[in-house]
């Protein structure tokens, strides 16, 4: 890191990617002169927030120890002086680097590069492995969520443990959710449809945002905007289609009719600002969401336990926040078992 707020002969010139790895890189920078550069142009403000989502994600992996010694080796690099003049380009060089080197750890924990299988997380041979549904193509770990910007300009945000194949082939546009959660910001283009297969159902969408998310023998769809319909896969039993409208809900249990409701967006799209809501839920199918967050595992072994309601807001990611706030409303308390195993038991005991 170096110290000091940039001088405007030091920005002078430079792009505002390289302008904006300067400002990341100042110790003690002006939050005053940071304001006024950001507020030139809009290019700086969009270099701003490139550069902090690069380095924000090493926070998102300080439980691995190579990845938060990549991230101390970043902190700690310096610019190469050349005839005395400082070199914004290598500090924005090792913030990419650091990064694009972490995501290659990360995916190579999760199994992303198995050799044996289509590359996950974001295939460069995406014309040959996104052309016919087979293995996933996108795969989250636990405690991970990514964005995923397909061919067509469909955006899609994985959820924790979730995984996706994708089939754009003969005028089509094809989807399959294997397990976990998606959020599908859909581009718009009437020639070809755009499907989501799922739990044995077809959740088709023309320039729509929605949400669809598939537990073991259990399906939801939530429309947030414009218009899905949802039938049964080819093959199964006739059914009426059902149309959503924004703010309506799909559910439907493995071979049920399903039904539709009213659905509170903001709760049911929490999990993208990675935080989750309960409302007079059992505890422990509180746990078991929150489970999919963190290597950490909560567990309930006491069944009088398992049943008590909650109701809240909480973080995802931190089972001991998470422990300590349900011990304030319930009559619980949470015990440590090992490193990663915690137990939530009666107060009494």
């Amino acid at each position: 890191m170096t110290r000091g707020t940039p001088t405007l002969e030091e920005l002078r010139g430079l792009t505002s990617d390289q302008a904006a790895a300067r400002w990341l890189a100042s110790e003690d920078r002006d939050p005053s002169a940071l304001v006024h550069w950001l507020a030139q142009n809009g290019d700086n403000r969009d270099a701003w927030a490139k550069a902090r989502r690069s380095w924000d994600v090493f926070d998102d992996a300080e439980d691995n120890d190579l990845i938060a010694a990549m991230a101390r080796a970043a902190r700690q690099a310096k610019p190469e002086p050349v005839a005395g003049w400082f070199r914004p380009g290598l500090i924005a060089a090792s913030i990419a680097a650091a990064a694009l080197a972490m995501t290659f750890v990360v995916g190579a924990q999760q199994g992303w590069l198995d050799r044996t299988t289509k590359p996950a997380g974001g295939a460069t041979n995406a014309a040959a492995s996104l052309a016919a549904i087979g293995r996933p193509d996108y795969v989250t770990g636990r405690g991970q969520r990514s964005i995923i910007d397909l061919s067509d300009g469909t955006r899609v945000t994985l959820d924790a443990d979730t995984a996706v194949d994708v089939a754009f082939a003969d005028g089509r546009r094809d989807v399959r959710l294997l397990n976990g959660r998606a959020f599908f910001d859909v581009a718009h283009d009437r020639a070809h449809p755009f499907a989501v297969q799922a739990g044995g159902r077809t959740v088709t969408a023309l320039g729509t945002q929605f949400d669809v998310r598939l537990t073991p023998g259990a399906l939801q769809v939530v429309l947030a905007e414009g218009r899905v319909r949802v039938t049964l896969a080819a093959g199964g039993p006739a059914a009426p289609p059902v149309e959503l409208a924004p703010g309506q809900a799909f559910s439907a249990q493995t071979g049920a009719a399903g039904k539709v409701a009213a659905i509170d967006l903001d709760e049911a799209l929490a999990w993208k600002q990675g935080v989750v809501e309960f409302h007079d839920q059992p505890l422990s199918e509180a746990v078991g969401l929150l489970n999919r967050y963190t290597r950490a595992q909560i567990v309930i072994k006491d069944p009088k336990v398992a049943a008590l309601r909650v109701t809240g807001v909480f973080k995802t990611g931190d089972v001991e926040r998470f422990g300590r706030a349900v011990s304030q409303v319930l009559p619980v308390r949470m015990v440590a078992r090992d490193a990663d195993t915690y137990e939530l038991v009666s107060a009494k005991r």
